[in-house]
C-alpha cells in the first residue's frame, strides 16, 4: 500500500520527465509547434572561427535540432587572426591580442569540402555563401566567380563580406574597407548577374562617433545596385558602436531602398532591440512596418555552445508579432531572399554581363 501511494505521488513527475524526453526526441518542427515558436532558418552562421577551426557539422546539426532550427545560411570566416611571435598566447578570437589579421580565401574551400562530405539530407539543410575575398582587391569579383564556376549550383549567396568592421578590419592591412569601394561594387554587379544575395557587415559608425557617419557608403552601394539583394548584417552595429538614432535611420533606409534587407544577429539584439520592453515594442513595430525585410541570424563562429540560447533570446520579440510576421522573420524572409522556397536548390544561370 505504501508503495502504491508513493507511485501515485511520483506519477506526475514521471510523466513530466517522459514528456521532456519525448520532446527532445521529436523533430524540431514538432517541438517548436508545442512551444508556439515558428520554425527558424538561421540567416547568419560562420562554420569556421578566426583560426579556421570548427566544432563541425555533426555537432552543429545536433544543436540546430535541439533549437528547432530547420536550415541555415552558412559561410566560412574571411579573415584569420595572426599568431604573432610577440603574442604571449595563441589568439583564438580577433580581439585576443594586438596582432594583425589577414584575408583568407581557403575558407570557402574548407567549407565546400566539409559540406560535400555530408549525407544529402544533412547537406540540404545548409545554404553556403562564398566569402573569402579581400574587399579592397579589385580582383575580388573575379575570384568569387571562379568559386561559383568551380562548384556550379553550390553557392547560394555571397558574404559575409567585412566592411567597416571596427577593430577587425583595422587589424587587416590596407585602407579601411567600405561598402561602396570599387572592388565591392564589382561584387554587387556579379551578384546581380548570378541572382545571388550579398550579406555585408558594414558598421553604421565608428566606436567613437554617435552619428551614422558610414551609412552613406552603404546607401551609395544600394542606390547604384538596385538589382542586387543586399543583407545588412546587425543593422550596422558592432561592439562599442553607439548610435542613438539607429531605429529612425533603419526606417529611413528601408523606406528608400527596396533591395535592402536587415539581419538582426549578434550584438544589435541585446544592445538595441531587446534591451528593454520599450525597445522591443519599438522594433516590433518597425518589423511589422516592413514585414518582408527582417531576418534572424545567430552569428555563432565555428563553435556551437550556447546555440540553443541564441535562438531562444528572440522569443520575446517573436511574441510581439502577429503569426504571419513572426514566421516571415523566423524563416520566410531569408528563404525568399535566397529564392529557395521549401524545395528549390538550383541557382539560376547568370544573366548577361552589365558593362
Amino acid at each position: 500500500m505504501k508503495d502504491m501511494k508513493k507511485m501515485k505521488r511520483n506519477a506526475p513527475r514521471a510523466l513530466a520527465g517522459l514528456f521532456i524526453v519525448l520532446a527532445l526526441m521529436s523533430p524540431p518542427g514538432a517541438l517548436e509547434a508545442r512551444e508556439g515558436r515558428p520554425v527558424i532558418v538561421d540567416s547568419h552562421l560562420h562554420f569556421l572561427d578566426f583560426t579556421q577551426r570548427t566544432d563541425g557539422f555533426e555537432a552543429l546539426t545536433r544543436a540546430m535540432d535541439e533549437a528547432g532550427v530547420e536550415k541555415a545560411v552558412i559561410f566560412g570566416m574571411p579573415l584569420v587572426k595572426m599568431w604573432s611571435e610577440s603574442d604571449p598566447i595563441r589568439p583564438a578570437y580577433y580581439m585576443d591580442t594586438d596582432s594583425a589579421a589577414y584575408y583568407y580565401s581557403a575558407t570557402d574551400y574548407i567549407l565546400a569540402d566539409e559540406l560535400a562530405r555530408l549525407p544529402k539530407a544533412s547537406r540540404d539543410r545548409f545554404f553556403p555563401f562564398v566569402c573569402g575575398v579581400n574587399p579592397l582587391d579589385r580582383n575580388a569579383a573575379e575570384q568569387i566567380e571562379a568559386a561559383l564556376k568551380r562548384y556550379p549550383g553550390f553557392w547560394k549567396g555571397i558574404g559575409e563580406l567585412m566592411s567597416r568592421h571596427d577593430d577587425l578590419t583595422a587589424f587587416a592591412c590596407g585602407e579601411p574597407p567600405r561598402a561602396d569601394h570599387p572592388a565591392l561594387m564589382a561584387v554587387y554587379r556579379l551578384a546581380a548577374r548570378y541572382d545571388l544575395p550579398v550579406l555585408i557587415h558594414h558598421n553604421i559608425s565608428s566606436a567613437w562617433q554617435r552619428g551614422p557617419i558610414y551609412l552613406k557608403e552603404l546607401e551609395n552601394a544600394l542606390r547604384a545596385n538596385p538589382d542586387t539583394r543586399i543583407i545588412w548584417a546587425h543593422v550596422g552595429i558592432s561592439r562599442r558602436v553607439d548610435v542613438p538614432t539607429l531605429l529612425s535611420e533603419a526606417r529611413r533606409v528601408l523606406s528608400a531602398y527596396p533591395n535592402l534587407y536587415v539581419d538582426i544577429s549578434w550584438v544589435v539584439y541585446p544592445d538595441y532591440i531587446g534591451k528593454d520592453e520599450a525597445s522591443l515594442k519599438a522594433w516590433a513595430a518597425l518589423i511589422s512596418e516592413f514585414p518582408d525585410r527582417f531576418m534572424i541570424g545567430k552569428d555563432k563562429v565555428g563553435h556551437w555552445d550556447g546555440y540553443v540560447a541564441e535562438v531562444a533570446k528572440y522569443d520575446p520579440l517573436l511574441d510581439l508579432l502577429d503569426a504571419e510576421t513572426a514566421d516571415r522573420l523566423a524563416r520566410g524572409n531569408i528563404l525568399r531572399v535566397l529564392k529557395a522556397g521549401d524545395e528549390a536548390e538550383m541557382v539560376e544561370e547568370p544573366k548577361a554581363a552589365v558593362n
